[in-house]
């Protein structure tokens, strides 16, 4: 009864349902304010002796995200012991992820010079063979696995290079980041977000507030505000879409269900899209507000103060004074 292997293991074991209940990442968050505050009020400053401008911001936004990304995904060191299914669908969505990061990543360092500054070809077939090596750590168990991270970095490699049409910084990042947030609501243990059925009301609400910030942005830049809408059908079909996103917010607090997740920010994406079709006009700080918020929550639940400081930088650049309680008069 009292072996000190015994012992050590009983903390150890401990310890670890602890970090899988806990909201740790909302510590780290609370930690990390000094650093977004700083971000926020001196972020630009620093940022302009590096080469950032108004003409490349936006593109600047789309790199640096899609690049700590894209490292925090090959780095931060997933188990695949904890995944629960004997059949999961994880590595095959990660490798998508990576594509489609990786194609962000270089299409945007060639429209800011990066590779061209690169004078020697080699220097880039080696951070290729590189970030190649680094896909071992996002891979599963399997060599097959390994080698589906492999051809996804290589295959986004060349798309990047050889695509010549000009991305939407808004449309890919919030792509990519609504997918990862789907994927650690699936499997949060592998992300160390929690533990699938019991996660805490702090957990529930963060991923909620990161999908309302998604199809927030979403509806906002990609809906026309016409304003040729009847208002008696607009109230009626508002109030439809109201009611079916609260009996998805109840079944998702209880179940904790993706299909419903995914049920219920797509009723509140309709909501919004229906508000601002009904407007006559719309304001551009409406999507940056959202997009900025995505990209500040995004990075506390995942525990990447990286994408957190660059949300709070284009918070401060580029939202205009559009504050919270002005997106939720979209619902």
């Amino acid at each position: 009864m009292f072996d000190d292997m015994l012992i050590v293991n009983t903390a150890i074991s401990s310890f670890n349902n602890a970090a899988l209940y806990a909201p740790f990442f909302l510590v780290v968050g609370l930690m990390t304010l000094p650093l977004l505050f700083m971000s926020y009020v001196y972020g630009y400053d620093f940022v302009s002796k590096f080469g950032w401008n108004r003409n490349n911001f936006n593109n600047q936004i789309s790199l640096w995200t899609s690049l700590s990304l894209l490292l925090w995904l090959m780095l931060f060191g997933g188990n695949y012991a904890v995944i629960r299914d004997g059949i999961s669908v994880l590595s095959t969505v990660l490798a998508l992820v990576l594509f489609l990061l990786v194609s962000m990543v270089i299409k945007k360092s060639i429209q800011l010079n990066y590779l061209e500054k690169i004078r020697k070809k080699r220097y880039i077939l080696l951070g290729l063979c590189i970030l190649g090596f680094m896909a071992f750590f996002a891979s599963g168990t399997s060599l097959i696995e390994f080698l589906l991270q492999i051809c996804a970095i290589f295959c986004g490699f060349i798309v990047g290079c050889c695509s010549k049409k000009e991305h939407d910084i808004i449309f890919g990042n919030v792509t990519v980041l609504a997918i990862v947030t789907i994927l650690v609501l699936m499997q949060p243990e592998f992300f160390r977000f929690g533990q699938m059925g019991n996660l805490t009301p702090i957990h529930i609400l963060s991923i909620v507030f990161v999908g309302f910030c998604a199809v927030t942005t979403l509806a906002t830049r990609y809906t026309k505000a016409c304003g040729k809408m009847r208002q008696s059908v607009y109230v009626k079909m508002k109030w439809l879409l109201r009611i079916v996103s609260f009996l998805a917010f109840v079944m998702f607090i209880s179940t904790e269900s993706v299909p419903v997740f995914l049920g219920f920010i797509l009723s509140v994406g309709l909501s919004e899209a229906l508000s601002v079709y009904h407007r006559k006009t719309l304001s551009d700080g409406f999507y940056k507000f959202s997009f900025a918020m995505l990209l500040i929550s995004f990075g506390i639940i995942i525990i990447c103060p990286m994408i957190s400081a660059l949300g709070c930088l284009y918070l401060a650049s580029e939202s205009k004074d559009i504050k919270f309680p002005d997106l939720l008069t979209l619902l």
